[in-house]
């Protein structure tokens, strides 16, 4: 919204925005946006960011011309379930869904299901349902919790991640309550009443085992942490509860340590795939093949990413070349792909989620354009209904192996179309063989339309079947082929081709 305001010049919130600014991200193929930071924070959480020296700093850096307004805390200490009246409100959001919809793209917003704000009303209505600890926990451990009474006899847990410090602005929910689980499956329902989906944030601390093993020896009394939910796995039970009245509604769930397969099997439609990302960063090529090798079923529900909301920049972690194979690679798998605002556009700055707006930087315009072809290209009927195939790639000569730094994956559409993504890996020039027997190529000439590049070729069939696809791709280079096939032409005729 600050991008919006300071462009037209006053204050814009969620109703105001623009078919303008919709429809050029519906052009683009995509089917929703995911809205961060719209629900109500309060007062507190903005003082304790705005109380960080190095949130100040860093505020600074980015923002020189901005003021610890621009500070506005962490979004994922949810004070309530209601649009922020900064932003319009509930009847802003209900204009922008609308506005949306009108576009073709649906509205997906957060839920964060493991903690509320410090200042929810539940927080003193039902402090029952929060984690508590006496004096001698929080004295072990003074950051990790907040008085809710005013008697220094009665503590909360803030909410954690078992790897990090807590989060100081929040209260830690008591999944082993039973009332509980409840509330929150009725928060989820009322939420789903304002969008078409939800990103759960950090969905496996909710896990019933996760849960307890986090808080096991964490300054808690032994019975919170031996008692077995009465409730069961809580996320079984609420999604179920959510697709009763609302079958299409969309869950995503953002997971690390190895549950993502675990999550779908509770009801979630997608998963991060934060794995895949490590491995292109890491340049292990070896690791991204062993990675695509997973079950079919759990790579279609799964969120490909290279940028998350928080985080770096993958501009400011790839070179150019490098960021543009990932690319290739994270939209032509199966599953769905996750862009961030700024990433086509080659944005390096990591701004921490605190701030309200991101300072312009210059656009990476070969990048954006980069983009803009793949995006399109694979806003297509083959990959949307189609399946995918793994390929093989093998040496090009014997002695050659670089091909073990190119991946490649065919799309059969419902009605044959083929489309051929290969991508090299490395910062070394590589050559394969590309496997496609397909036995329609026998007897045609196969036709290969680059839609990345505007270069085509044409290669005789059977050779294809025997030899398979010889490409020859620079360091970091990538095709998107659109494959059809057609007669062989007559003895005597001549046809262009690129080489």
């Amino acid at each position: 919204m600050a991008r919006l305001s300071a462009r037209d010049g006053r204050r814009v919130g969620l109703g105001d925005v623009h078919a303008r600014d919709v429809d050029p991200i519906a052009e683009l193929g995509f089917d929703v946006v995911w809205l961060t930071a719209t629900w109500t924070t309060g007062p507190a959480s903005r003082r304790l960011a705005r109380s960080s020296p190095k949130l100040r700093e860093r505020r600074a850096e980015l923002l020189p011309d901005g003021s610890d307004e621009d500070i506005v805390g962490w979004p994922y200490a949810i004070a309530a379930y209601e649009p922020a009246d900064n932003l319009g409100g509930a009847v802003g959001l209900a204009r922008l869904r609308q506005r949306l919809a009108g576009a073709g793209l649906g509205l997906i917003l957060d839920f964060a299901p493991n903690h509320t704000s410090s200042e929810h009303p539940w927080v003193r209505r039902h402090p029952d349902w929060f984690v508590h600890a006496d004096s001698g926990h929080r004295a072990a451990d003074p950051d990790a919790y907040f008085e809710v009474r005013s008697d220094g006899r009665h503590w909360i847990a803030h909410g954690r991640d078992p790897n990090f410090p807590p989060w100081t602005d929040t209260a830690q929910l008591e999944y082993r309550h039973p009332d509980v689980p409840r509330a929150m499956t009725q928060a989820l329902k009322e939420v789903a009443t304002r969008c078409d989906g939800v990103v759960c944030s950090m969905a496996m601390l909710v896990l019933d085992d996760v849960f307890r093993s986090t808080w096991t020896g964490r300054s808690v009394p032994p019975s919170v942490a031996e008692e077995a939910s009465p409730f069961g796995e809580f996320w079984w039970h609420a999604t179920s509860a959510v697709r009763d009245v609302y079958p299409k509604f969309l869950l995503i769930g953002e997971a690390y340590w190895g549950h993502e397969w675990r999550l779908q099997q509770l009801g979630f439609d997608y998963t991060y795939d934060k794995p895949l990302l490590d491995r292109l960063v890491s340049g292990d090529v070896a690791s991204v093949v062993g990675h695509l090798r997973a079950d079919d079923a759990f790579q279609r529900r799964s969120v490909r990413l290279l940028e998350d909301r928080t985080g770096p920049r993958i501009a400011a972690r790839m070179t150019p070349g490098q960021n543009r194979a990932a690319a290739l690679v994270e939209a032509t798998v199966p599953g769905m792909l996750l862009v961030r605002d700024g990433q086509i556009d080659g944005a390096r700055e990591d701004v921490p989620i605190q701030l309200r707006r991101e300072p312009d930087e210059p656009s990476d315009q070969d990048l954006r354009d980069y983009w803009c072809r793949l995006l399109r290209a694979t806003d297509d009927e083959t990959f949307r209904l189609g399946h995918a195939i793994r390929l093989e790639p093998g040496p090009a000569w014997p002695g050659n192996t670089t091909f073990d730094g190119i991946v490649a994956r065919l799309w059969v559409g419902q009605h044959r179309q083929l489309r051929l993504a290969v991508a090299n890996l490395t910062s070394e020039p590589a050559q394969a063989f590309i496997p496609l027997a397909l036995p329609e190529f026998a007897g045609k000439l196969v036709h290969l339309e680059d839609l990345l590049d505007e270069v085509s070729y044409d290669r005789p069939g059977d050779d294809l079947l025997i030899r398979g696809l010889y490409v020859d791709l620079p360091a970091d280079g990538t095709h998107l082929f659109r494959v059809t096939r057609e007669s062989a032409p007559a003895a005597g005729r001549r046809r262009s081709t690129a080489r």
